[in-house]
């Protein structure tokens, strides 16, 4: 069943392919991910519904920003629009914004439990599907040259669809990446024998940063030394000159927003802190506050065992 959702939402192109979908597109699908547990309504239907309003605010020159798209001005311009929809299906489409709005808000500001056992145990909270597209689309915005927007990309891909830490950030070159059959994308963490399985979401990215990398380092491919002293966060220092709506680069939300996503997907256990390189599914249990209850759909589905 994950794999069908995944397969239908990144699959998923508007019927009339309007030049703006690929603007919008990684926007829409993270949103689709995020919610698709949470909204009672098929993957398809929130496919269609939110590209419709992700190219409608295009058009209108409002903020590539998923919480933009769906703040309440914004969704009531986008349905006065829909002159070729009639009676019910205005309201269903505003149902399913409405429906989506909330899960994002929770996502984004929703207040979660924390209990925290000691300062030890802390953990960075994770990125928010809307903040992670604020970061894609700022990667892919960067210049090329001196593998400004490589790094970036690198550097997303690496955190977020792969958990990988400081060290192995790094120490990844091009030749660790490899495409499978399947066209999956594999990264062998340096220095040891485990193999992570990207992310879907971030894996075009990673092979074609891979591909251009060689046998070169994927971040800061100019380096010098191979593990310099705050290469990361100096860089990301250097290169976020305060655009509007991007929140501070961690490397370590990136690697919490992996762990978090993978919990909240009911991911076993033991595969997540194994891909993580942890010793044991203890490590996980900080994650473990903000994953939130399954909802009553997701449930039975999952006892269900069948689509």
């Amino acid at each position: 069943m994950e794999s069908e959702l995944s397969g239908a939402i990144l699959g998923y192109t508007p019927s009339q392919e309007p030049a703006e979908w690929p603007l919008v597109a990684d926007g829409v699908r993270m949103v689709a991910a995020a919610a698709c547990d949470s909204v009672p309504y098929p993957v398809p239907k929130l496919m269609l519904v939110l590209s419709a309003l992700a190219v409608f605010a295009e058009r209108a020159g409002i903020a590539r920003d998923p919480l933009a798209w769906l703040a309440p001005e914004t969704m009531t311009r986008f349905l006065l629009a829909q002159t070729a929809l009639k009676g019910s299906s205005v309201q269903t489409y505003r149902a399913i914004l409405l429906r989506i709005r909330e899960a994002l808000l929770w996502l984004e500001y929703g207040q979660r439990p924390t209990p925290r056992m000691s300062a030890a145990r802390q953990r960075p909270d994770p990125y928010t599907p809307p903040e992670l597209a604020r970061f894609l689309m700022w990667a892919r915005a960067l210049p090329p040259a001196a593998g400004l927007g490589g790094s970036a990309l690198s550097l997303l891909a690496l955190g977020a669809g792969c958990g990988f830490a400081r060290r192995e950030v790094l120490a990844v070159r091009g030749s660790d990446v490899t495409v499978l059959p399947s066209e999956a994308v594999a990264v062998t963490a340096p220095g040891s024998d485990r193999v992570v399985v990207c992310r879907a979401m971030w894996e075009e990215d990673l092979a074609a940063q891979a591909r251009a990398a060689g046998d070169g380092y994927l971040f800061l491919p100019q380096r010098q030394a191979a593990d310099p002293k705050n290469g990361i966060s100096n860089w990301v220092e250097r290169t976020i000159k305060s655009p509007a709506g991007l929140p501070d680069l961690k490397l370590a939300r990136l690697r919490s927003t992996w762990i978090v996503e993978l919990l909240r997907q009911r991911v076993p256990e033991d595969v997540i802190a194994a891909a993580a390189g942890m010793a044991s599914t203890a490590g996980l249990a900080p994650y473990r506050a903000w994953v939130p209850p399954l909802t009553a759909e997701a449930t039975a589905r999952m006892l269900r065992g069948c689509a």
